[in-house]
């Protein structure tokens, strides 16, 4: 199975995501939109570039000729994505067409349009979140919902509370669901791990269908060529589904909680450490991204510079100098990984409280932010991509509050 797509353009992907994480942004030229409660491209309107959009509500009626990466409450794609959908929202609706790959994530998700290449989502729902959520005038169920028109070109990995999967699946689906009604076609293998699992009479699964579930389900025969049931192997901690699921949000609830106390530390005793490269960033966004993303292709993504470096310095100054400048190297890009959902989270948390008309302290503008970082840095196939966003904005923001006169630390008003 085609999982990721590996060798995208490493510089489009961070600057997006500089714009998804401010929770705002401005009609600029390779075509970022928001800044406003709902954004909206109308029907025979054409962008002739990728889209970068973040907003209250994101409706897409006309037609994108590039990628369209989207954050916001509400996300409704109506019209035609040329390249790939790139989303996180509270609620995804997908009637249109993408031709290329679609990734996101969302508390509730519905699927019913076409889709030219793989389907990626994480989505919310489950037991006892059957309850719709409200966005403006809009109301969406919790859980996956993949429609009996929808169309999906390639394979399918589908992760999430729970969920119905209809339309058409032309490659393989893989599924790991908390509930899951099966009820669609899909023209390879099937592979779900589920809490419990129903599979209508009128699905079809043209290879073998293969699921784990706490209990064995009643497959109709005619559904699939070959069934096989895995019965959940236990751990050595008697871990089933359910505790691989506690522990998710266990693990998660930890992370933050460690982030949180970090934080309270550092703007209680070195608040400079965190309101220096968080005031970068406020101050040029866009530029501070830039920066960090250099310093890492440099540091990082060509290692052999660091070597080099570390090289010469051991030819003119000797071992032990060669050694002190290579734990400098890695000690600090360590460092600014570990502390940077701090720095973009309170950079984060202030724009998103100052949007909100909110007034507040510097500790809890630095909680939501870094919540929003921690949660969707959780989510599968997204996550990584979060914290390397993050790790960039920070290093960026570190270099240039160094570079230049102490920023005024900011605070939201009051």
């Amino acid at each position: 199975m085609k999982v990721l797509h590996s060798h995208r353009k490493w510089t489009i992907i961070l600057l997006v995501g500089l714009l998804l994480l401010a929770v705002t942004g401005g009609a600029l030229a390779a075509e970022f939109g928001g800044d406003e409660d709902v954004y909206r491209l109308a029907a025979g309107e054409v962008v002739n570039d990728d889209l970068y959009v973040a907003s209250g509500e994101i409706y897409i009626d006309g037609t994108v000729k590039g990628d369209l990466y989207a954050a916001g409450g509400y996300i409704e794609i109506n019209g035609i994505v040329e390249g790939d959908l790139v989303a996180a929202g509270g609620g995804i609706v997908i009637n249109g067409q993408v031709m290329d790959d679609v990734r996101v994530a969302g508390g509730g998700i519905e699927v019913t349009g076409t889709i030219g290449d793989d389907l990626f989502v994480a989505g919310g729902g489950g037991q006892g979140m059957g309850f719709p959520m409200q966005f403006g005038a809009r109301s969406i169920p919790q859980g996956i919902r993949i429609g009996s028109e929808a169309e999906i070109g390639g394979d399918g990995v589908i992760v999430g509370g729970g969920g119905r999967i209809e339309g058409h699946i032309a490659g393989n689906l893989w599924s790991a669901m908390g509930e899951l009604e099966l009820a669609g076609r899909v023209d390879g293998d099937a592979e779900l791990q589920v809490g419990s699992l129903r599979v209508d009479e009128g699905s079809r699964v043209a290879g073998t269908l293969r699921y784990s579930s706490p209990d064995e389900a009643s497959i109709p025969g005619e559904v699939a060529g070959d069934v096989s049931y895995d019965a959940p192997v236990e751990t050595a901690q008697g871990a089933s589904l359910i505790g691989q699921i506690v522990g998710w949000f266990v693990r998660t609830l930890l992370i933050l909680v460690g982030f949180a106390l970090l934080g309270w530390l550092l703007l209680r005793f070195a608040p400079g450490l965190l309101t220096g490269p968080a005031a970068a960033i406020q101050e040029k966004p866009v530029e501070s991204g830039l920066y960090g993303l250099l310093a890492a292709a440099l540091l990082i993504f060509i290692p052999i510079l660091s070597i080099l470096l570390v090289v010469l310095v051991w030819i003119f100054w000797g071992t032990f100098s060669a050694l002190t400048m290579a734990f400098f190297l890695l000690g600090s890009l360590a460092l600014v990984w570990m502390l940077s959902p701090l720095v973009t989270g309170l950079w984060l948390g202030q724009r998103i409280v100052e949007r909100a008309g909110r007034q507040t302290t510097l500790t809890f503008a630095l909680l939501v932010g870094v919540l929003l970082i921690v949660i969707i840095g959780r989510v599968p196939f997204v996550g990584w991509l979060v914290y390397l966003i993050s790790f960039a904005l920070a290093l960026g923001g570190v270099l240039r509050s160094r570079r230049s006169a102490p920023a005024e630390e900011t605070s939201v008003a009051g």
